[in-house]
């Protein structure tokens, strides 16, 4: 079987959570597809600020890419971070370029405080492109991701999957 783990990160929590599930599927074939903003933190505020009008162009690359690439996965693995209880602009442009119709999806959400609601939108953002939510988690730590709440995630889906 093979799982696609798409995330995007800015600060890297989302990343490491990524790692973390998917280091636990040992009953999938893994590929990752990072979404990475890099930079200064000024500079990845501007970039988020170019998203949120609707300019993809600082991914325009990845975006082309995830439309090439062998979509043919058992499971599609969506993880975001919460930027004010909602997921970055850039979510819904990835969902769009995905082709996850008839799909098992899992999402997850990273979050400082809260991520209620950015799972809530996942979803239905998720579900109205044909996708077919089978699991999500959010996973909360201000400074540090819980990467061992994390791992266990992954070994549920994994041990789902039998």
């Amino acid at each position: 079987m093979k799982a696609l783990i798409i995330y995007f990160t800015s600060l890297g929590r989302t990343k490491k959570t990524a790692e973390a599930i998917g280091s636990q599927l040992s009953n999938y074939e893994v590929d990752y597809f990072p979404f990475i903003l890099t930079g200064t933190f000024g500079m990845k505020v501007s970039i988020q600020t170019q998203h949120n009008k609707g300019d993809f162009s600082t991914i325009a690359k990845e975006l082309s890419d995830l439309e090439k690439i062998d979509q043919n996965h058992d499971l599609v693995i969506l993880g975001m971070p919460t930027y004010g209880d909602y997921p970055p602009s850039a979510f819904y442009e990835i969902v769009k370029r995905l082709d996850i119709k008839g799909k098992n999806v899992i999402i997850f959400g990273t979050c400082s405080i809260t991520g209620t609601k950015t799972m809530e939108i996942m979803k239905k953002t998720v579900e109205e492109a044909g996708g077919i939510i089978v699991e999500q988690a959010r996973f909360k730590g201000f400074f540090k991701p819980k990467l061992k709440k994390a791992a266990q995630f992954g070994r549920m889906i994994n041990d789902s999957s039998r």
